[in-house]
């Protein structure tokens, strides 16, 4: 199977994850399967999917005293550039997608802890990135869409290729040896076991193993941590984001990777804010002295909240009062805004997985509205069936509410 089946099939599967309204990175498991194979077989086939691939595995593994977190840290790193060429791919439309933060605790902690600067910004620029400034990475021009599958298949090569060295480093019993005689002996070997032997041998001729130059060990999968938000933000939650504000993180299907947890599966603070069609964002000083301003966001719906929202409203338990006269009649009370309610996409007890906090709307994924909807508006993605159900049944409340002869002031 050559790079462009590969390349083929790959997108068909994130094609198809879409429509079951996840965006996230592959996790086919019959295309992981017939990939991993392949590479086992043929460690060449890195150089046709990503011409940098050695060189990112040499980066990544160079001068680490032990191989094994080592590699799950450089497995989770790839697994984030694939993401992000993903959405790009997927979700063009996105503005928040098109800036990366290079303070953000996923740039910092994750990608910085197991890559260098110089190769980071050589993968962001295949996928249209650009340097703006100190502190962003922004696409200037989005690249064609074969060239971001391209990219996110190579990652996902990566990805497997850590897996496979760890499978490697398992059957031999010690994860503290050089990275180049590693990553020799896999380039000599048409399987695993081939590779174990020839390790074995290597190391059974060293009595004694050379010193290995000192480097900071990766950062290993603690917590939560994305590419969009200051490293400051990050030390005081338990998640985070690649781009900077919050906004939903779409669901991907889980994987074998054993790197946990998800970047995809985090809270709704995962993507940055906002979310209009593509556009070349324009240049921003960050340190012009004066803070961006930010979409309030609203909060997680739950019906303890909404309880407290009922309790708080001026009247709600307030005994009756004796009837006023003209004169002495208050002023009529100001409309409160209407609840959320179900587009006409949705069939009766379908889950959302969309939902537009300006139109007051929960959408399906591929609503033919949402292209209207985009531009300007506060559109986010509902995580999880979980979330979405209780999306549902506040949009049932607040057809109660809102639309029972009850419910009016």
């Amino acid at each position: 199977m050559g790079s462009s089946s590969l390349s083929e099939d790959y997108r068909l599967c994130l094609e198809r994850e879409l429509r079951r309204g996840r965006a996230g990175v592959c996790g086919d498991p019959s295309l992981r399967a017939v990939l991993w194979h392949i590479l086992v077989e043929d460690f060449d086939l890195h150089g046709a999917l990503q011409d940098d691939a050695l060189a990112l595995l040499t980066d990544g593994l160079w001068g680490r005293a032990d191989l094994a977190p080592a590699l799950r840290g450089l497995a989770r790193a790839f697994e984030l550039l694939e993401l992000a060429a993903v959405h790009l791919y997927l979700l063009p439309w996105r503005k928040e997608f098109t800036t990366i933060k290079t303070f953000s605790g996923g740039y910092v902690h994750v990608l910085k802890g197991a890559l260098s600067e110089d190769l980071l910004i050589q993968s962001f620029q295949k996928m249209g990135y650009v340097r703006r400034d100190a502190h962003r990475l922004m696409v200037a021009a989005l690249p064609p869409a074969r060239q971001l599958v391209q990219v996110a298949l190579g990652c996902f090569a990566l990805r497997l290729e850590c897996e496979i060295l760890g499978e490697v480093l398992a059957q031999l019993g010690t994860s503290v040896l050089p990275a180049e005689e590693l990553l020799q002996a896999r380039r000599s070997s048409v399987d695993v076991a081939s590779c174990v032997a020839w390790l074995q041998q290597r190391l059974a001729r060293e009595d004694e193993q050379p010193p290995l130059p000192r480097r900071g060990s990766p950062t290993g999968c603690q917590a939560r941590l994305d590419l969009y938000r200051d490293v400051q933000e990050d030390e005081g939650s338990d998640e985070a984001s690649l781009y900077g504000g919050p906004s939903p993180g779409p669901e991907s299907p889980a994987s074998e990777l054993a790197c946990r947890p998800r970047f995809w599966e985090q809270s709704a603070r995962l993507w940055g804010a906002g979310g209009g069609p593509w556009e070349p964002a324009e240049a921003s000083s960050p340190t012009s002295g004066a803070s961006e301003e930010e979409e309030p966001q609203p909060e997680a719906f739950s019906f303890l909240s909404l309880r407290r929202e009922l309790l708080s409203r001026p009247g709600d338990l307030a005994p009756p009062h004796a009837p006023r006269s003209p004169e002495q009649a208050s002023p009529p009370p100001v409309p409160e805004p209407p609840g959320y309610q179900m587009h006409t996409c949705l069939a009766p007890g379908a889950l959302p997985a969309l939902c537009c906090d300006t139109c007051r709307q929960l959408h399906a994924a591929h609503c033919a509205a949402l292209p209207s909807c985009h531009p300007g508006h506060s559109l986010r993605t509902l995580r999880g069936n979980s979330q979405r159900r209780l999306w549902l049944q506040r949009a049932q409340v607040d057809a109660l509410l809102y639309d029972s002869p009850a419910a009016g002031p």
